[in-house]
This record gives structure tokens, C-alpha cells and sequence, in this order.
């Protein structure tokens, strides 16, 4: 169990609990279960579109607010709950943000009551929160920033998400963003702005070491093969990649994930495999079958402020690793190949399939458990309330 603090009522609101693996759930799992949490799955951060993805998420939506969010209670953690209010998602229009004020507030507060929560303390990733804060009678506002929603790609409302992380970062008393971009470009207005970079579940991703048997893909691999696992989307230098694929049908390319951009012309090659998400749980079996893990994003504003939650995770598999020159990875540049291009990104492949991972790989990741950062973000909440107490 974690030495975080204890006997504290939480609201978070951020992506829908147990959908797929995210930080704000790792690290908030950890608060369990001598704190309560009271967790409000919210809706995306843009305006839907007439895609496949879409028109699923939509589905997803609409079960959830038909179906209790929390299913069976006895599948949740002890101290957690879990609610999904209705919303709707043209949110720019004001009669529809009059509606979701409403619909979540009244949500939250009903559940607030039957739960006997008092003076909750607010945490979001979710820039839409600012829209519920000071009517849930909270006793402190923390922003958890995992990401430059702004600058998402395919972001339609770029102007309205903006707008609702000014008016947060004008509420919030603590920004904890996940790097050195996002701590300088989101200053907290009436507090601290505070640097804690993603963690990692070491022992969850060190079973691809003992896994006896490796996850199947469709079709067959030959070795080396070389993985990905993530949300494909158009972040990723899918140039880069395509590159790759054709210079090196000796390699094998799989790739585990939603996809949000076609890959018909990546799967025309024989050595591409795309495996549709796959359960936590499962990941590590899958990844048991990589030689080395890649990062191939593009260099930009799209992802100046990314900290890459896999990055860790790969690190963890104890297999090296190549990345483009992303400002998030650097703080592990010694314990990573990096590369520019196709042709770098192919030698420095070439050099990790022959030289494996980085000396001192395992010693850093080490240090990274989300764990250890659940006790640092309690401690600066801790201490955000006794501070809140003495000027009380």
C-alpha cells in the first residue's frame, strides 16, 4: 500500500475508468482504499465526426449513461465509485453547456450525498471541469495535466478547449503537469505549478519476461520483430514508418492498437501486422514478442508537450529502445537510441538489435513505479491543505 494520506473524499473527473490504461487511473488507484473517490467519466475533448471511431465512442457514450457506470459494485476497488453523467457533446453551443452544468452537477451532488461526501478535494484532466468548479463544495482544485489538448490532432475546437484550461488554470491551487513543456506553459494562476512525470507498473510489465508462451498475431513473424503499442494516431510519422516497413521486409512490424488513421498502405506489406487494442492485462503477453520497441512521432507542437506513458513501459520489458528526439524523452536520452529520419531511425534499430538495451536501463525505471509518484502527489496535496487550513 502506498503512504499517501488518508481518510480524504476525491472527485476526479477524467477518461472512463477501466477503458483502457491512462494515468490518472494509475496513479489514482493508489489513493485506494483509505481515501474515497468519487469518479466522473466525462466526454472527449472535440467535436465528434461521422467516423468509425466516433460512431463507436458515441455507442460507448450512450451505454454507459443507460447502464450504471459502476456495473457491479464488487468489481470496482473498495473506496471507489464510479458515475457517467449524460452530456452532450457539441459543447460550444451554450444551451448545451447550460445543459451539462446541469446535468453534472446534479449528477455529482446526488452521489456526493448518498455517499455522505464533504469537502472533496477536485482533481480533473480534464480542462471541461472548470465548467463544475465551485458548485461541488470542494475544498481544493488540482489539475492534472497529462496533455496539450489544444494541439491534439484532428482538436476541431482548438479556441473552446483553450479557453476552458485558462479559466482552470485561473481555478486550480495545483497544476501537476507531466513535462518540462506543460510545466512552463501552464503556470498556475493562484498556486504552484509542479513538474511529475508519467510512472509505470513494473512488475505488470517485467511478466513479458517469464511469459513461457508469446500472444499470437495473425499470421506469420519472422525475428526481429519490431513493436508498437498505443493509440495510432496522426501524432506518429506514419512517413517514418512506411519507410521502414518497405527497407526492411526482413523485419517484422507489429503494431497493437485503435487506429485512428487508415493503415491500408502499411498492411499491403507482408511484414505489417495491426493487432486492435488488446486488454491490459494481455499487453505484456504481446509485448513479450518484441526485440525493440519504437517511439516514431513526429517532432512538433502536436507533441511538444507529450510525456509518453508507453515510453516506461517499454523500459520496463528490460528491451532497448528507439524514439525520435521528443522533448518529453529526454530526460532518458542516455538510456534510449535516438533518431532523426528514416535512415537514422533504421541504424539505430540496426544498432539495438546488435547491441541490446542501454547500460543502467533497469537501475532508471527503477526509481519510476507509480507508486512512488501517488506518494509525491500526496504530499504536495497534504500540503496543499494544510496550507489551505492555517489561513482558514
Amino acid at each position: 500500500m502506498a503512504a499517501v494520506l488518508s481518510g480524504r473524499d476525491f472527485i476526479v473527473f477524467s477518461d472512463d475508468w477501466g477503458r483502457h490504461p491512462f494515468s490518472c487511473q494509475h496513479i489514482m488507484q493508489h489513493f485506494l482504499p483509505q481515501n474515497r473517490i468519487l469518479w466522473v467519466n466525462t466526454i472527449g475533448m472535440r467535436l465528434p465526426r461521422l467516423t468509425t471511431y466516433d460512431v463507436k465512442r458515441a455507442v460507448e457514450k450512450i451505454v454507459s449513461w443507460t447502464v450504471p457506470a459502476s456495473g457491479s459494485e464488487q468489481s470496482l476497488p473498495e473506496g471507489l465509485r464510479v458515475i457517467a453523467p449524460v452530456m452532450i457533446p457539441f459543447s460550444t453551443v451554450s444551451v448545451a453547456r447550460a445543459f451539462n452544468r446541469w446535468s453534472v452537477t446534479r449528477s455529482v451532488q446526488a452521489a456526493m450525498r448518498e455517499w455522505g461526501m464533504r469537502d472533496p478535494v477536485l482533481l480533473t484532466t480534464q480542462p471541461l471541469a472548470s465548467e463544475f468548479v465551485g458548485s461541488l463544495g470542494e475544498s481544493a482544485v488540482v489539475y492534472y495535466c497529462v496533455d496539450d489538448f489544444a494541439n491534439w490532432p484532428d482538436m476541431n475546437i482548438p479556441e473552446f478547449v483553450q479557453s476552458l484550461e485558462e479559466k482552470l488554470l485561473d481555478q486550480a491551487e495545483l497544476v501537476v503537469a507531466v513535462s518540462d513543456h506543460l510545466v512552463r506553459t501552464r503556470p498556475a494562476r493562484k498556486g504552484q505549478t509542479r513538474l511529475l512525470t508519467h510512472g509505470v507498473d513494473l512488475e505488470h510489465f517485467r511478466r513479458a519476461r517469464t511469459v513461457a508462451v508469446r500472444a499470437a498475431v495473425d499470421g506469420p513473424m519472422t525475428s526481429p520483430v519490431i513493436g508498437f503499442f498505443g493509440l495510432l494516431d496522426n501524432r506518429m510519422d506514419w512517413g517514418l514508418v512506411s519507410s521502414l516497413v518497405e527497407r526492411r521486409p526482413e523485419w517484422t512490424f507489429v503494431f497493437i492498437g485503435n487506429a485512428q488513421v487508415p493503415l491500408v498502405e502499411l498492411t499491403r506489406f507482408g511484414n505489417f501486422r495491426h493487432v486492435p487494442a488488446v486488454s491490459y492485462e494481455e499487453l505484456p503477453g504481446h509485448a513479450a514478442a518484441f526485440d525493440v520497441a519504437i517511439l516514431p512521432y513526429v517532432v512538433d507542437v502536436s507533441t511538444a508537450g507529450i510525456s509518453p506513458l508507453k515510453l516506461k513501459e517499454y523500459l520496463a520489458l528490460d528491451i532497448p529502445v528507439v524514439t525520435t528526439p521528443l522533448p518529453g524523452v529526454m530526460e532518458f536520452r542516455e538510456i534510449l537510441y535516438m533518431a532523426a529520419g528514416a535512415e537514422e531511425f533504421d541504424a539505430a534499430i540496426m544498432g539495438a538489435l546488435q547491441t541490446g538495451r542501454k547500460q543502467h536501463q533497469s537501475d532508471w525505471i527503477e526509481r519510476e513505479a507509480w507508486v512512488m509518484k501517488a506518494e509525491i502527489l500526496s504530499r504536495w496535496i497534504d500540503s496543499l491543505l494544510l496550507q489551505k487550513r492555517s489561513v482558514a
